[in-house]
């Protein structure tokens, strides 16, 4: 087993995992996301719902994801920054430093692959948001997780976005507890079939 965290992207999400995170977890992880993902544009797409993040998250829930705020809310200051700073000022906050450490780690790697760079900015691009995932175990069969969401304004849908410097607010950021076991035993086949041709185009690991 790799020292290293491991980086996934999935649509648009950037995924990071803690090197005790084996193979077939993080795989359950990527498939339960991009399932949401999925769910959450179909609706959207035929006028269904108005608030595609409360939908995304319940998607989530129904595939065991226990998703809640944070204990203490976090106020960011309001001043210049560059996206990915606030992204992970605000991670580092609601959990502790080493989600955030993973977090960077993850985005240098992205920066060095310019196809998954691409990809993945193209799938914000084209959802108006962002998402940052670092991930790890907490306890034997559970993985934590930061889901970090970000709506990108007008100005900002452009390639380049996570280096761009402004005032960052509407950024959300919710601690997540995901049962892979129960996933696994429960929705995984039936998502992964629904997803066959997805998981290829839309899931990459770095």
């Amino acid at each position: 087993m790799t020292n290293q965290p491991r980086t996934a992207v999935v649509g648009h999400a950037l995924l990071s995992f803690f090197p005790e995170i084996d193979a077939s977890t993080r795989e359950q992880v990527q498939t339960a996301l991009l399932f949401a993902q999925r769910a959450t544009d179909d609706v959207l797409a035929d006028g269904l719902v108005e608030d595609g993040y409360g939908y995304y998250r319940n998607q989530l829930k129904s595939l065991g994801w226990d998703a809640t705020p944070p204990p203490l809310a976090y106020a960011p200051d309001l001043l210049r920054c560059r996206m990915l700073d606030a992204a992970l000022a605000q991670i580092g906050a609601v959990t502790d430093p080493r989600m955030a450490e993973v977090t960077r780690f993850s985005i240098d790697k992205l920066q060095h692959s310019s196809k998954a760079l691409l990809r993945f900015e193209k799938r914000s691009l084209e959802r108006s948001a962002f998402q940052l995932l670092p991930c790890r175990v907490s306890q034997p069969g559970y993985v934590d997780l930061v889901l970090y969401h970000q709506t990108l304004e007008s100005a900002d849908r452009c390639r380049g976005f996570l280096f761009f410097e402004r005032v960052v607010t509407g950024a959300r950021a919710d601690l997540v507890r995901f049962n892979p076991r129960l996933f696994e035993a429960t929705y995984a086949a039936r998502v992964r079939e629904r997803l066959t041709r997805a998981l290829l185009e839309d899931v990459h690991e770095l």
